[in-house]
C-alpha cells in the first residue's frame, strides 16, 4: 500500500449487499452559530483588508461588496459567452447537465485576468494565507527560498433552470490536503485560497454558493450532516460582489429553481511550488503570454518558486518569453538572501 495521510484513519467494511461502508460519528454542530448573523461575514468596505483576513481566519469565507463594477462583469461575459460548453460524458458529475462552464476563463477573457487574478485585492489575501518564506542549510550556510502564489484554476459555471445541488466538498482536495480538527485558525494549512465573482445576482433560489461556516477548522472525516446542518449558508451576492473561500472550507452550488441562468466565476489561487489543477500552458500559444508583465506572468506560475521550482534549464520561464528582459528576472543564486553560519559551542 502506499503511503496514506487518511486511510487508516478509517476502517470500511463490506455490507451484505457487497458494497464497502464506514462508520463515522456524527459531527456536533457548535452552539456559536445560533446567535449568527449574515453580516459577521460580509466586508463593505473592500479596502477594509484586515476585516477581510479576520473574517477568512473565523467563518472560511467572506463577502466583499462591490468587487466589480456591473460595467466590468458585462465586459467579461461577452467576452466568455462564446466558450461555454459541457462535456456529455459528465452526466451529473462533476457538475449537473444543466450547467456549463467556461474552463481556463483567463485565456478567454482578458478583463477576468487583469481585474480578478491580477487584482491586488485578491493578490493581497491569497499572498496573506499561502505565501511562504523558509531558511535551507547550503553548504556551511543558510539561504532564504521565498515562495509566492500562483494560478491553480479559473472557471466559470452557468448554472442553468433545473440545475440541482451540487455535493459538499473541500476544493483544496485536489493537492491532497488533510486537516486535524482545530479550534482556531492555523497559518500554513491551506493550499488554496479562491475568489467567487458574481456576474449576475447570486440568490438561494437561483444557485447562490452554499458554504458550512468554519469548516475550515473540521477534521478530515468532519463532513456534513444533519446534526451540523445550521452552519450552512447561502452566500448571496449582487452582480460584482465577490465571496473570498478558503481551501479547507466546505462549499456546493445549489439548486436553481428559477428560469434564469447564475453565473460566477471562481478562481483559486495556490502555493507556487504546487501543481495546478488547470493546466495554462499547454496549447496556448507563446504569444499570448509575450503581451503579459511580470506581475501576471508569476500569477500564471511562469516564473521559478525559490529556490529552483518550475525553472527551465535553470532559468526563470520568463527567460523564454521575454529573453531580453533577463536580468529583471533573475534571482541569484536561486535564492533570495544568504546568511553566513556562525557555529557557537
Amino acid at each position: 500500500m502506499p503511503f496514506t495521510k487518511s486511510l487508516n484513519l478509517i476502517h470500511p467494511y463490506i455490507g451484505e449487499d457487497g458494497k464497502k461502508y464506514v462508520n463515522i460519528p456524527k459531527k456536533a454542530s457548535p452552539s456559536s452559530f445560533a446567535s449568527f448573523t449574515p453580516e459577521q461575514i460580509i466586508v463593505s468596505d473592500k479596502e477594509d483588508v484586515g476585516s477581510i483576513f479576520s473574517t477568512l481566519e473565523k467563518f472560511g469565507v467572506c463577502i466583499v461588496r462591490n468587487f466589480l463594477s456591473s460595467g466590468t462583469c458585462d465586459t467579461i461575459l461577452e467576452e466568455l459567452n462564446p466558450h461555454f460548453f459541457r462535456e456529455e460524458s459528465w452526466k451529473g458529475s462533476p457538475f449537473p447537465e444543466q450547467t456549463t462552464v467556461v474552463t481556463r476563463s483567463v485565456l478567454h477573457s482578458p478583463t477576468s485576468l487583469k481585474n480578478i487574478v491580477a487584482n491586488d485585492l485578491f493578490v493581497k489575501v491569497a499572498s496573506y494565507f499561502l505565501s511562504e518564506s523558509n531558511y535551507f542549510w547550503i553548504g556551511k550556510n543558510i539561504r532564504t527560498g521565498n515562495s509566492t502564489i500562483q494560478l491553480n484554476s479559473g472557471i466559470t459555471y452557468k448554472v442553468g433552470h433545473h440545475a440541482g445541488d451540487q455535493l459538499y466538498h473541500r476544493e483544496d482536495m485536489v493537492h491532497h490536503n488533510t486537516h486535524s480538527k482545530k479550534e482556531t485558525f492555523t497559518h500554513g494549512d491551506e493550499s488554496m485560497v479562491g475568489i467567487s465573482v458574481a456576474l449576475t445576482d447570486t440568490t438561494k433560489h437561483n444557485g447562490a454558493t452554499r458554504a458550512l461556516l468554519a469548516s475550515h477548522l473540521w477534521g478530515h472525516y468532519d463532513g456534513y450532516n444533519e446534526s451540523n446542518s445550521n452552519c450552512e449558508r447561502y452566500l448571496e451576492m449582487k452582480k460584482g460582489d465577490c465571496v473570498f473561500i478558503l481551501g479547507s472550507t466546505y462549499h456546493a452550488a445549489s439548486a436553481n429553481r428559477t428560469t434564469e441562468d447564475r453565473i460566477t466565476s471562481f478562481y483559486f489561487m495556490t502555493k507556487s511550488y504546487l501543481k495546478q489543477e488547470e493546466n495554462l500552458h499547454l496549447g496556448t500559444p507563446l504569444e499570448f503570454f509575450k503581451g503579459l508583465d511580470q506581475k501576471t506572468l508569476t500569477l500564471l506560475g511562469l516564473h521559478t518558486s525559490e529556490p529552483f521550482c518550475g525553472h527551465i534549464d535553470y532559468k526563470s520561464p520568463m527567460e523564454i518569453i521575454n529573453p531580453g528582459n533577463k536580468e529583471e528576472y533573475s534571482t541569484k543564486e536561486n535564492y533570495s538572501e544568504s546568511i553566513i553560519v556562525q557555529l557557537s559551542e
